[in-house]
């Protein structure tokens, strides 16, 4: 059946919506379409039907307008060009004219009928015009579009076309690909995708693939100390994501960066030796464990300069300000200044911290066996913590005071050098090894495991023992106040609870379902749902809990502290808290294949089922089967056999 139109010119004041346009929603932006339309010509006809005034104004005749029924978005990218200036008020508009019987019917038509640009064809597209020696701006002002929008169309041209043509057949999404130009190695992208398990192939594990290894600049302590700056200028490289918002960037050299972070570190240090202490270090890593190993050389504040306190009752001015604006901007509701706020609060807070640290003071005699560490605090700035003393100094300053007439420190130790030098042996180094006497290392990592396993017995032990936990937190304080340790700061009453829950699923990733660690849970489950739903009521409940409850209480908080992981350094103390507690691990702990066997070699697996079942010819024997195998006999073997590996049997 043939359908005539008419092509006419209209001007374009006179096209106006039409009621026979069945597309009713159109709130993308119009802004791209535009510059399509400026730079190339209107390529498709709008389809209009006329449409006469219905009432026109007294005195004038009726004037005939043209609804548009197909090209509703063009009609708007035109009057955007016309508004900016780009068209003249006379621009005329090449259209089709139909009769309105058939208007509807042809606004469906074209609204269904149309297929969208498969995206892969979009940006190879984009590929194509700068192969032709177009620029990217010459580009992204043709279209309309940001250059970081050409940039990021280019970058998925350049992907593997094995990866494209399996877009192109939805076996992969936009959001995998974008993951995937985190490199541009095609056979690096097709690895990160054919490699991985179907389950495993989101963009976030994808980006972790293809940046194994290397450090997020976002949040790098390190390389805020260091500066992408300086790294890149020193030869590194920072792989970057196009894709994301923040430009977020990888650093693939953190060699060079550790390397660069201990110059610049270097540098401060021998400001800091100056000082005149007896040694300075300087240290890219510096935790928690690591500052334990020393004792501190006790410090006094001197006095505030003039300078100071100026400065401080300026400071205190400043921030009774921000307080008045943070209130005013709470009351009216505009967050727009609340970064501002945020970073001159953290600004006066560093700046008054500066000036304490400037007032400590140690005596010559002090600095003369004590020293200082500087590293990187956890915000990427210098961080110098003075007044450190080694414990091969802390001896000599207290043999040096013992031959002055003063009363040596440590007793304990005098008589455990004593008992050494008889030829006695420290009941630490004493083992009970009754299954073995030359047992096989075990691997750092399965030390870990194995301790943390007993770190969590240990807590279900105490958290079902309310005198010996109240032993165990009174030990703490007795520990504090009378331990004639080394000299060093002292505050107000302050206990440092620490909660070494993710330490240990980090060292055991076997321990949720465990024994220990549903005993652990269903008592907190308990106490949980006793505890009042308002934070701020729990402190009121507390003081009416009957003493007995309260105890109970608080010898599980207590219990969950217990840390007896290698580098919590409590070894000796963590020994005498399970003999205490009689604890026996073959209650709480059983040799499974993700527990221990997968863990050693087929000879510890096999020495194992040996110790256990007291067999040598049959344990032998295993050694026939193969890893797997092996495993899954000897697991049978080992069950409710009680065998613990030496990591987790009873101390002398």
């Amino acid at each position: 059946m043939e359908h005539t139109h008419q092509s006419i010119m209209v001007p374009l004041a006179d096209l106006v919506d039409s009621p026979f346009n069945v597309r009713r929603h159109t709130a993308a932006s119009v802004d791209e379409l535009a510059a399509l339309i400026e730079s190339q010509g209107l390529l498709h006809p709008l389809t209009v039907t006329e449409q006469p005034e219905k009432r026109p104004r007294a005195g004038q005749r009726r004037r005939t307008r043209f609804g548009v029924v197909a090209g509703k978005r063009r009609r708007r990218a035109l009057l955007r060009l016309l508004e900016q200036g780009k068209l003249g008020k006379d621009y005329e508009v090449r259209c089709d004219l139909v009769a309105p019987e058939r208007a509807r019917e042809i606004s469906v038509a074209e609204n269904s009928a149309r297929e969208p640009m498969h995206p892969a064809d979009e940006f190879e597209a984009f590929k194509a015009m700068l192969d032709d020696g177009r620029s990217v701006e010459d580009v992204a002002a043709r279209f309309g579009v940001p250059p970081l929008t050409v940039q990021r169309r280019l970058k998925l041209a350049a992907l593997s076309p094995k990866l494209i043509r399996l877009y192109r057949e939805e076996g992969i999404n936009l959001d995998q690909l974008m993951a995937l130009t985190l490199t541009d190695d095609h056979a690096a992208q097709e690895r990160a995708w054919f490699d991985a398990r179907v389950w495993d192939r989101d963009a976030a594990a994808l980006r972790r693939v293809l940046t194994a290894g290397e450090v997020q600049a976002t949040g790098s302590a390190l390389v805020r100390f260091v500066g992408i700056e300086a790294y890149e200028a020193a030869g590194g490289v920072v792989r970057r994501d196009l894709f994301d918002a923040e430009q977020a960037g990888w650093i693939s050299d953190p060699d060079l960066l550790r390397r660069l972070a201990a110059e610049k570190l270097d540098g401060i240090a021998e400001l800091v030796k100056a000082e005149g202490w007896s040694w300075v270090e300087a240290r890219v890593d510096f935790d928690g464990p690591a500052l334990r190993q020393f004792a501190r050389c006790e410090s006094s504040l001197r006095r505030l300069t003039a300078e100071e306190s100026q400065a401080l009752d300026e400071m205190k001015l400043r921030e009774a300000e921000l307080d008045a604006e943070a209130q005013a901007m709470n009351e009216s509701r505009d967050f727009s200044q609340s970064d501002r706020l945020a970073l001159e609060e953290e600004d006066i807070a560093a700046r008054r911290s500066a000036i304490q640290v400037a007032r400590q003071t140690w005596r010559a005699e002090d600095k003369a066996h004590a020293g200082a560490v500087v590293t990187v605090s956890r915000v990427g700035d210098p961080e110098i913590v003075r007044g450190l003393v080694r414990e091969a100094d802390r001896r000599a300053a207290e043999g040096a005071e013992a031959r002055h007439g003063r009363k040596n420190r440590s007793s304990a130790e005098t008589s455990d050098a004593a008992g050494l030098a008889a030829g006695a042996t420290k009941p630490a180094d004493r083992q009970s090894e009754s299954h073995e006497q030359h047992p096989s290392k075990l691997s750092d990592s399965l030390l870990r495991r194995l301790a943390a396993h007993r770190t969590l017995a240990l807590q279900a032990v105490l958290a079902s023992s309310v005198p010996l936990a109240l032993a165990a937190l009174t030990h703490v304080f007795v520990k504090a106040v009378f331990a004639e340790a080394w000299p060093r700061e002292r505050a107000a009453m302050q206990v440092a609870i620490q909660l070494p829950a993710t330490a240990l699923a980090a060292a055991a990733d076997d321990l949720q379902g465990s024994r220990a660690s549903q005993a652990i849970e269903a008592a907190k489950l308990r106490w949980k749902e006793r505890l009042p739903e308002e934070r701020s009521d729990w402190f009121t409940w507390l003081v009416a809990l009957p003493q007995e409850e309260l105890l109970e209480l608080l010898a599980l908080c207590s219990a969950l502290t217990v840390n007896a992981l290698p580098a919590a350094g409590a070894a000796v103390n963590a020994d005498a808290l399970a003999s205490a507690a009689a604890l026996d691990m073959a209650d709480w702990w059983e040799p499974t294949a993700a527990s221990y066997l997968n863990h050693v070699s087929k000879a510890q697996v096999v020495e194992a089922v040996r110790q256990a079942r007291g067999n040598a010819a049959g344990s032998q024997s295993l050694l026939l089967l193969n890893k797997q195998g092996l495993v899954a006999e000897a697991a049978l073997q080992l069950a409710d056999q009680r065998w613990l590996p030496q990591g987790l049997r009873r101390a002398a």
